[in-house]
């Protein structure tokens, strides 16, 4: 079913909330995640290819996003262009492409901020800790969607669960 086919979408579909800083990619997995809905399914709605929607949740595809995609993506998720033009970098071209994060940020709030990915900064700008790009007890790295409520990492540890300073080496 396409959106064209599906007027009345206010009946079943939950809408998430922002987070301010919050990225595009964050954002997408969690609307998908509160409405049950898969990739697949955003994409059959906006009637683009998996794909497509796959890389704009995952900052290291680099998947660009066009002002008509915004559009429609704008319908489904309920918000406006611009709220979803300020979840997106500035420059994509200027993008740390592995998906990182600050730990003191993420234990605080589990959602992947759009700055995290911004090349020319190496650490957070609100604790000056160094961004992580993996876990440092097993080295997976990190990837978006991240879950519901942390990334758990291949030694089993929740990265939400771990004290900041015991994630900086």
């Amino acid at each position: 079913m396409s959106m064209s086919e599906w007027d009345d979408r206010s009946g079943w579909l939950f809408q998430i909330v922002p987070v301010p800083g919050e990225s595009f990619g964050h954002y997408l997995g969690r609307f998908r995640r509160a409405n049950e809905l898969s990739r697949v399914g955003v994409a059959a709605f906006l009637a683009l290819d998996v794909r497509i929607v796959r890389g704009w949740e995952m900052p290291s595809y680099g998947q660009p996003v066009s002002l008509a995609q915004l559009t429609q993506v704008s319908e489904l998720l309920g918000l406006s262009v611009a709220e979803l033009m300020a979840m997106l970098p500035a420059e994509r071209r200027q993008l740390h492409l592995a998906t990182r994060l600050c730990p003191a940020c993420y234990a605080d709030a589990p959602i992947h901020q759009r700055d995290w990915q911004r090349a020319e900064l190496t650490q957070c700008e609100c604790h000056h800790q160094p961004f992580l790009t993996a876990c440092p007890e097993c080295g997976t790295p990190f990837r978006l969607p991240c879950g519901r409520t942390a990334v758990v990492s291949n030694a089993g540890s929740p990265f939400r669960g771990c004290a900041p300073s015991a994630l900086i080496k």
